[in-house]
């Protein structure tokens, strides 16, 4: 789980070298800190970076406002 958070992180920073600590952010999407662009490119990210398929009644609110949602999120998906 650790190693797909380390990755998860750094698809976040090359897409927001801005954002100091990612994982202090509690609401990535309602915080404002992705928009629904970076949503669109995360999925696609993800998708080729944990060869998974993210279909589109994952796409919420839950798994992607947190680290923590992505990462349990693709640990689902990868199983």
């Amino acid at each position: 789980m650790e190693e797909t958070k380390e990755k998860i992180l750094s698809i976040l920073k090359e897409m927001h070298p801005e954002v100091e600590n990612f994982e202090s952010i509690k609401e990535l999407v309602h915080g404002g800190t992705l928009n629904s662009l970076d949503i669109v490119m995360l999925v696609g990210e993800l998708s080729e970076a944990f060869d998974i398929e993210i279909p589109p009644k994952e796409i919420a609110y839950e798994n992607f406002d947190t680290v923590e949602g992505l990462t349990k999120m693709v640990e689902r998906l990868s199983d």
